[in-house]
């Protein structure tokens, strides 16, 4: 017994046959329906577009129009509800054009009676809740796959990407038409990777740390997992990305943060205990050589004087990245801090011949930033660059863009480049691979950025140059 009612609309332009079918419904006594009628093709239209019945029944032939047509127009107004289609005679085109158009059944009007329109009924019913249901879940999860943030792909068993959602090209900067022309494993550059994939069919792949090789040629972090799948016995693969570069960059920076606090702390306080006795040994230098007569024993006390001048000289140094905190944000332009830094190294790249090429986004990039800091800053980086390439052969080039509401300077140079094992420390206060350096530059520039608001990553392959990427966040674009 069927207790919800069911309202109908019955379009047939032949009463007779309106009142036959109606007669047909009135038997089906386990059932409630509330039939509309409506004669003419244009009426028929009107109630269709009003979306207000569970059940639609037309019939074929309707003057100048046909039942067909009804159907269409149903779909066109995403009606969802079944459609049952009458006709005078068999015809098995029209019947198959009818399903292809959406109709649930094909019934023959002379071989109508009140069992086969039940059973037509029930049929049409329960399919479309299938089908409804199905569609319901298909949108839910589809929403789902284009509202992720993850890079989510369906492939075939060789990695040739077959769908993917949006976030997938904002994190490689591929188009969406370029991206399914690409294999996933050409996408990744992780050694054990493709051992992986090829595993597959045996072992899905769970939130395994690779690489992903931007349109820029960039790396980011992500975590990628993958499993087979079957589709009707077809298989496939559908797999997910998850970007977290920025998280291992934070949790670097955060490190980092921590070790320069320390760090600080104990060279103030070593600073401190240092500076008191060497006061001391200043003094008494300057005092012993006012009483001293020989010239000669006076060259002794200058010597103590010199060193403690120059030991004095070396805690400001190292008291430095701990003081770049202090600085006063002014909205400014980024292009002009670069002008004065590159300028400031001109020296240094004629003496070695560096060839320097600034590729500038249009536009003045302000953000709220200290002059004199973030130049030191930009410096420190030109200068490392400058080092670390061969004379004569060095290109170092800086460039500017725009995202949004981030703006990037990218310093890029063909030097020696940087090792993995020194890639971790780089940014740590006082480490350094330099014979002579004393590995504050880079330390005193991370501070200086995260004053500025800003973040810095590097990549860096030995032999083939280094990448340093600052990112910061800027509270308006100017043209």
């Amino acid at each position: 017994m069927n207790s919800k009612l069911i309202k109908v609309l019955l379009v047939d332009d032949d009463e007779d046959d309106y009142f036959l079918t109606r007669e047909y419904f009135q038997e089906l006594v386990n059932w409630k329906f509330s039939i509309t009628w409506c004669s003419t093709y244009k009426d028929a239209q009107k109630h269709i577009g009003h979306k207000g019945y569970d059940l639609y029944l037309f019939d074929y032939l309707l003057g100048g129009n046909t039942g067909l047509d009804l159907i269409e127009i149903a779909a066109q107004h995403e009606c969802e509800e079944p459609m049952i289609l009458l006709t005078g005679k068999g015809d098995t085109k029209i019947a198959v054009e009818a399903l292809r158009l959406g109709a649930a059944d094909y019934l023959i009007k002379s071989e109508l009676d009140p069992e086969k329109l039940e059973r037509s009924i029930r049929y049409a019913l329960e399919r479309t809740s299938v089908l409804k249901a199905l569609k319901h879940s298909e949108r839910r999860y589809r929403r789902i796959f284009e509202e992720s943030n993850d890079f989510l792909f369906i492939s075939d068993l060789k990695g040739n990407i077959i769908d993917l959602n949006a976030s997938a090209g904002s994190i490689t900067g591929f188009m969406e038409d370029d991206l399914k022309l690409k294999n996933i494993i050409d996408l990744i550059e992780e050694p054990q990777f493709l051992a992986l994939w090829e595993n597959i069919q045996e072992q899905a792949i769970h939130d395994q740390e690779v690489s992903l090789i931007t349109k820029d040629g960039d790396k980011k972090y992500c975590l990628f997992s993958a499993s087979l799948e079957f589709d009707e016995n077809h298989p496939y693969i559908q797999g997910r990305l998850h970007d977290m570069t920025a998280r291992k960059q934070t949790e670097r920076e955060r490190l980092f943060s921590e070790k320069m606090a320390v760090t600080g702390r104990l060279v103030r306080m070593l600073a401190h205990e240092v500076r008191n006795p060497l006061t001391n040994v200043n003094l008494s230098a300057e005092q012993l050589e006012m009483e001293l007569v020989d010239e000669d024993q006076k060259f002794y006390t200058q010597i103590i004087k010199r060193n403690c001048t120059r030991i004095n000289d070396l805690i400001s140094q190292l008291l430095q990245p701990s003081g770049s905190a202090d600085i006063d944000l002014v909205q400014n332009s980024v292009h002009a801090v670069l002008s004065d830094a590159i300028g400031s190294a001109l020296d240094r790249v004629q003496l070695k011949r560096i060839q320097i090429v600034s590729q500038f986004a249009d536009g003045e990039l302000a953000i709220p930033l200290d002059h004199v800091s973030l130049q030191m800053a930009f410096l420190n980086l030109i200068t490392n660059a400058i080092e670390a390439m061969e004379e004569d052969k060095g290109i170092l080039r800086i460039t500017t863009k725009s995202h949004g509401d981030t703006i990037q300077v990218i310093f890029t140079d063909n030097g020696i480049g940087i090792s993995e094992e020194h890639m971790e420390k780089i940014f740590e206060p006082y480490f350094t691979g330099k014979n002579n350096g004393m590995g504050i530059g880079l330390s005193t520039t991370m501070s200086i950025i995260h004053a500025h608001h800003g973040r810095i990553d590097v990549q860096s392959e030995v032999g083939a140059g280094t990448t340093f990427t600052i990112s910061f966040q800027q509270a308006n674009n100017r043209a």
